[in-house]
């Protein structure tokens, strides 16, 4: 805006010292149509600033700020070619809906609407017919096409506050789970920025190579010996290692986990190769799958295409799908039964969600991990609960691992139930690639140094 006023200036010293030029020696008319000109082309800059254009849009408005959802981690892996691809055919997808109602501008990486309403449910409609448009422009690997809007209902502030509280209102609307928009509230603001930093800082990672996978040990104590692993992504941060669990929660809410569990596995598929090379043996290494990763259209295909890229066998990994989920039930189970028909899949946490006696009825399920909560419960109605829970999944046939095994009172509860595949820092914390390579390579099954 203000470089537009530079630019305006400069424009009229030149023209009207060429004007008087011209006036001087005769030439009115041509000097007269100069003048007019630089007056045209004053009238159009002016006009095109956002804040003018929103004062002289008359009656009561609202400011719509609208970004792409995960528009820098598309950016990260598809290129500035497709990034600005999608933000063009975006930008004609709202000029479309908006018509004659509003005003929209669009910048490098966002997109402001002043609409000529105040009707949140007229401004709601919109936001879903520009959504609805948006999701039917690609067909891609894990490209998930959302419009993230922040609505602020004007009031009679000047226009930069009231797109700074849009703005702030979009922030929020990021972590929104079913609706892609969020109107202002003063509350949880300074809470909503900090996730954003969090989140900033998770994108940069990624992009610098800072995660790094590690791998905890299942054993089988019965028979004294390893049996998988379950790969673990850890963030390298100023020589510290940083658990999946200080950041996992605001990855899901962004739909971050998309794309780290796009790198969990091609690392894992990586490391795979890397055992094979060196002649060493190996057992199924399970991958986690969040909830995001598991509503994209196109999952299982993406996960067909990586392993072909790699040279992976299905049988070398399996899926872990947490009964955690807040999509519906039925859809749930449509996911995870058209999953196991193409990978080895495991139930995680199981116990905690919905339905779970349903969920292994109706999917082709081969192992189910009970969660850490039912391990460390020591009351009786606890161990009632989960004598049952080993006892039925045992009498369906499945593999049963017990997680979160911190104590040798823990392991031996469980051995005298029959529970022999064991995961926890009892026998192992998440282990570096080196760490455990040497662990398989040894042949040596005792308990691993704590």
């Amino acid at each position: 805006m203000k470089n537009n006023h530079i630019f305006t200036l400069i424009i009229n010293c030149f023209s009207l010292i060429f004007s008087a030029i011209l006036l001087y020696f005769n030439y009115d008319i041509i000097a007269y149509l100069l003048i007019a000109f630089v007056l045209i082309v004053d009238i159009l800059i002016y006009t095109s600033d956002i804040d003018i254009r929103y004062k002289l849009l008359s009656g009561k408005k609202s400011i719509i700020y609208a970004v792409v959802d995960n528009l820098n981690v598309i950016n990260l892996y598809y290129g500035y070619r497709m990034t600005k691809n999608i933000t063009n055919k975006v930008y004609k997808i709202i000029k479309e809906k908006v018509g004659n109602k509003g005003i929209v501008k669009k910048y490098d990486n966002y997109f402001i609407i002043i609409i000529n309403f105040q009707n949140k449910n007229e401004l709601n409609y919109l936001i879903s017919r520009i959504n609805n448009d948006i999701d039917l422009l690609y067909d891609d690997e894990l490209v998930s096409l959302n419009l993230r809007c922040g609505i602020h209902i004007c009031d009679d502030e000047d226009y930069n506050s009231n797109e700074n509280r849009a703005s702030i209102a979009c922030e929020m609307a990021k972590k929104e789970q079913i609706d892609y928009y969020k109107y202002y509230d003063d509350l949880d603001i300074e809470d909503e920025l900090n996730e954003k930093k969090i989140l900033n800082n998770l994108v940069n990672a990624l992009k610098n190579n800072d995660f790094e996978i590690f791998f905890q040990p299942k054993y089988d104590y019965k028979n004294n010996i390893v049996v998988g692993s379950e790969a673990l992504v850890r963030l390298r941060q100023n020589d510290n290692i940083v658990a999946a669990k200080e950041f996992i929660d605001i990855a899901e809410k962004y739909g971050f986990t998309v794309y780290l569990d796009k790198y969990v596995l091609k690392e894992v598929c990586k490391k795979i190769n890397e055992l094979k090379k060196d002649n060493i043996k190996f057992n199924t290494i399970s991958i986690n799958v969040s909830r995001k990763t598991l509503c994209q259209n196109n999952m299982i295909e993406y996960y067909e295409s990586i392993l072909k890229k790699y040279n992976i066998d299905k049988n070398d990994i399996e899926l872990e799908v947490t009964e955690r989920n807040e999509d519906s039930y039925t859809s749930l189970v449509e996911k995870i039964h058209e999953l196991s028909k193409k990978f080895n899949v495991s139930i995680d946490d199981f116990g905690i969600g919905n339905s779970s006696l349903s969920m292994l009825m109706e999917n082709h399920i081969k192992t189910v991990k009970i969660d850490r909560q039912f391990i460390i419960d020591k009351s009786e109605n606890g161990r009632k609960l989960l004598n049952n829970i080993i006892k039925l999944i045992k009498e369906l046939d499945f593999n049963i691992i017990a997680e979160g095994v911190e104590t040798i009172e823990q392991q031996e509860y469980l051995k005298s139930k029959g529970c022999n595949i064991i995961q926890g820092y009892y026998f192992s914390k998440p282990l570096t690639f080196n760490e455990y390579k040497n662990l398989l390579d040894r042949r040596s099954w005792w308990i691993l140094e704590k």
